[in-house]
């Protein structure tokens, strides 16, 4: 699987700590792994950008307001 190098979260434009994106490996442990991500948030990422680039751990917990 490519590792893409978004570094910016779809939804507010802030730095997503992604730490695959960073290093470029896939075996580096992420603030992803071990988070609790609402689902409401995942649904608010464009469809354009799905699988393209994750979103920030703030956004993970409180999605913004449409």
């Amino acid at each position: 699987m490519e590792i893409l190098q978004n570094h910016t979260c779809p939804l507010c434009g802030q730095p997503n700590a992604c730490a695959v994106a960073k290093h470029g490996r896939h075996d580096v442990d992420c603030w992803c792994a071990h988070a609790k991500i609402d689902p409401a948030a995942l649904a608010l990422v464009p469809e354009a950008q799905r699988r393209q680039a994750c979103i920030c751990a703030q956004c993970a917990q409180t999605p913004p307001q449409p």
